[in-house]
């Protein structure tokens, strides 16, 4: 416990300072960052060496989430390119395991590249406000569906992928996510209606879920706790950011669907 405060007193303010503050291009860089460290733990979900096949998506995933965060109107050619790449990596071993990792490897790049919402919802109108309402509404989620299902959590919510959470918790979760995004709306942002802040808290909070089990998947299926231990106390990036990179996707679609419509 004390490890994992001392890692939220230090993250916290970082977090805070990079949402609100910084410029839009130290946001950029940190989150190419997160999302290298993050693919790092993905390609070492599998417990085998660093070998050239892993160096290759690994650099794979740089090109492509630097090209999405800096040089967004070329990331579907360069993702294009790189399953092109993919298809025919497979042609040096076809046996059933080496093409299924390589697949595993792909698919990683895909789930890493739900970090990039984060940069864009920050750059939409008091974007940077509501991704750091999202924020806090997934971290008061994550707290009281720990409390409540901890102390009342009693029907299971998936055994098999994450069998202390429960549907006690998640329900819990939601609605004070959600409501706590309400409170932050009306104190923090102007010309955002309480429905809508309301709506986008439980959405983030609802779809955050399935991203929380979607991440266990890949750790269960590898026999895995946490995605690593670079955060004491807290486990892996992947651990950290399963319920908000689902989230932010989410909402950047709601929001831009709402432009659309009025």
């Amino acid at each position: 416990m004390t490890k994992r405060i001392f890692s939220a007193l230090i993250l916290i303010p970082i977090v805070v300072y990079l949402v609100l503050y910084a410029d839009i291009v130290y946001l950029q860089i940190a989150v190419l960052f997160v999302s290298l460290l993050a693919f790092l733990e993905w390609l070492n979900m599998d417990n085998t060496v660093f070998n050239t096949t892993k160096s290759i998506y690994f650099v794979l995933c740089s090109i492509f989430i630097f090209t999405a965060l800096f040089f967004s109107q070329f990331s579907f050619n360069i993702l294009m390119l790189i399953f092109i790449i993919h298809m025919i990596s497979n042609f040096s071993n076809i046996h059933l395991e080496s093409v299924l990792k390589r697949y595993f490897y792909f698919g990683g790049i895909i789930y890493i590249s739900l970090y990039i919402f984060i940069v864009k919802l920050a750059t939409l109108e008091n974007g940077r406000l509501i991704l750091m309402m999202v924020v806090v509404s997934i971290w008061v989620g994550d707290t009281f569906a720990y409390i409540v299902g901890k102390k009342f959590g009693r029907m299971k919510l998936a055994k098999v992928i994450s069998p202390h959470k429960s549907y006690e918790g998640a329900f819990a979760g939601i609605v004070f996510g959600a409501l706590s995004s309400m409170i932050f709306s009306f104190f923090f942002i102007n010309g955002l209606s309480l429905t809508l802040s309301l709506a986008i808290g439980f959405i983030a909070n609802f779809v955050g879920v399935f991203g929380d089990l979607s991440e266990s998947v890949v750790k269960r299926a590898y026999n895995k706790k946490d995605s690593s231990s670079i955060i004491p106390g807290h486990g892996g990036i992947l651990d950290r950011l399963d319920s908000i990179s689902f989230a932010v996707f989410f909402i950047y679609v709601l929001l831009q669907w709402k432009i659309l419509l009025y």
